[in-house]
């Protein structure tokens, strides 16, 4: 979801943030169009709650980050005060299932029944919402394999990102556990013309 190499600077002329401030920062604006989850970022920065917490309310006040349902992302006025430039573009993960979606199926209620869960070790970490759909992303607590959900109309691609190489068969097991708890919340919804 977010890209692992260093991300944009911050013009130190600009704002007055202190060090967690710049790192929040900093980490959200790799991917704008994420929402990542307060544990999400605690897990993945290192960052102690109380650090976190006090760092997020000085960026929200300073209209830097918004905070929504689904979790913390910058604001458009965070992206004006960043390096042009600065992006990097994410790496893709490896696929470890695709599949096909039915047609008439309410995505937007398949990911309300999906954000937030915790699907045994993997932890909640946040969505992208894009033209065409939608990324979930789930990480191990020790983020060493992060799980990543793309889901569009008629289609479902489940990818993994990991620490090392070493971990790819615990990913692709740990994806096949979060695709059951998909496919039980794709079959909760109801469909016509179909008798049991």
């Amino acid at each position: 979801m977010v890209p692992e190499g260093g991300g944009p600077r911050i013009e130190p002329a600009s704002l007055d943030l202190r060090e967690h401030d710049r790192e929040v920062l900093e980490f959200l604006s790799q991917d704008p169009s994420s929402q990542v989850a307060f544990q999400g970022l605690r897990r993945r920065l290192g960052i102690h709650p109380e650090q976190l917490s006090r760092a997020l309310h000085r960026l929200a006040d300073d209209n830097l980050v918004e905070h929504t349902d689904l979790g913390y992302r910058v604001t458009p006025r965070a992206m004006q005060v960043l390096s042009p430039g600065s992006l990097p573009s994410e790496e893709p993960g490896v696929i470890i299932l695709q599949t096909y979606l039915p047609a008439n199926l309410d995505l937007r209620g398949l990911v309300q029944g999906l954000r937030g869960a915790w699907i045994g070790p993997l932890r909640w970490y946040g969505l992208s919402e894009f033209a065409d759909g939608m990324r979930l992303a789930w990480a191990l607590e020790d983020d060493t394999i992060r799980l990543e959900t793309f889901i569009r109309p008629g289609q479902l691609v489940v990818s993994a990102k990991v620490a090392s190489p070493d971990r790819l068969d615990d990913a692709a097991r740990l994806g096949h556990q979060l695709f059951q708890h998909i496919v039980r919340e794709v079959s909760r919804e109801p469909f016509s013309g179909i008798s049991g």
